[in-house]
């Protein structure tokens, strides 16, 4: 099932450029949400996935396309819904954990997993382009670790010991492990049914796993380093305007993977990745500007040298 594709050559830059844009809106929903529900992490990424789903079962209804290869759309699901729902439930729980402007930049370092892995079980010799998209990721890792003026807190190491940290690193390896799946499941099922499937699995499993979960658990504890814009908030907040949040997160989640998986069937993943990795940089900015994080400039800057990198390895990928 297959969407119009927009007019003109560079169409593909168009639906990478809104899918960047979904996702810093599906962020900023994402994480008033997580901050003031009370829900758990599986709770609300589960419900927000089941929503995008089935915003998308009408359009899926409506849409023709070419017969589903459901073979090959089956295995796609079962490996691409396992590594997201992992990938979105470590998403959810840096943005619960730490300030959007510390962790988004980290998901910068997904090319560095592919670019690795070629290198470790290939053989395969990084370009210098590629190797100087390394050097700004590592400067703009370095300047984003580094805490003020205090010595223990530069570097690497900050980043590590911060659990929203930690968790963000890991979805930056999982979607670096996993970028090229969806490409075979929009091959096989077209953008609109890939998408659903794949968020009403994430969901299901999210959801699923939130069960055994006590009602009205504490939300995860909030790093030191949180803004106080956001640590003001410590009740559950006016449920209508809770469950606009996940609607919001769902609908713009829905309409900018299905946008990303539209530009990915017409070029190369590692084109729009690039370009989809904007979302990091703008989610930062709001956070520094409309939220109130701390170290903005610095860590804007950061932002932006390891989105440089990051396009910078991956162009350098295409030799």
């Amino acid at each position: 099932m297959r969407i119009a594709a927009i007019a003109g050559p560079s169409s593909w830059v168009l639906l990478a450029l809104g899918t960047a844009a979904g996702e810093t809106v599906r962020d900023l929903a994402l994480r008033a949400v997580l901050r003031h529900s009370g829900w758990s992490t599986l709770r609300v990424i589960g419900t927000s996935s089941a929503l995008a789903a089935l915003l998308l079962v009408l359009p899926v209804l409506l849409a023709g396309g070419p017969p589903v290869q459901w073979q090959a759309f089956v295995a796609a699901l079962l490996l691409g819904g396992s590594l997201n729902a992992l990938a979105f439930w470590g998403y959810g729980r840096a943005l619960a954990l730490e300030d959007l402007s510390l962790v988004l930049p980290l998901i910068n370092l997904s090319p560095l997993v592919l670019l690795l892995a070629g290198w470790w079980v290939l053989g395969e010799q990084p370009s210098p382009t590629a190797a100087l998209g390394v050097g700004l990721l590592v400067l703009g890792a370095l300047l984003l670790g580094r805490a003020g003026q205090r010595p223990a807190g530069i570097g690497l190491h900050r980043l590590w010991t911060s659990a929203g940290c930690r968790w963000m690193l890991l979805v930056a390896l999982l979607w670096g492990i996993g970028a090229s799946v969806d490409k075979l499941g929009v091959r096989a099922g077209g953008s609109l049914l890939w998408v659903m499937a794949l968020q009403a699995t994430i969901g299901g499993t999210l959801l699923g796993l939130s069960l055994p979960l006590a009602a009205g658990a504490a939300p995860p504890a909030r790093s030191s380093a949180s803004s106080s814009a956001w640590r003001a908030a410590e009740t559950p907040g006016w449920p209508g305007a809770l469950s606009l949040g996940l609607l919001l997160a769902g609908f713009a989640g829905a309409v900018g993977t299905v946008w990303q998986m539209q530009a990915i069937s017409q070029t190369a993943v590692v084109h729009v990745i690039a370009l989809k990795r904007l979302s990091t940089l703008l989610g930062s900015g709001a956070g520094v500007l409309a939220l109130g994080e701390p170290e903005g400039r610095r860590r804007l800057v950061a932002a932006a040298l390891m989105l440089a990198g990051a396009a910078t390895v991956l162009w350098g990928a295409l030799g």
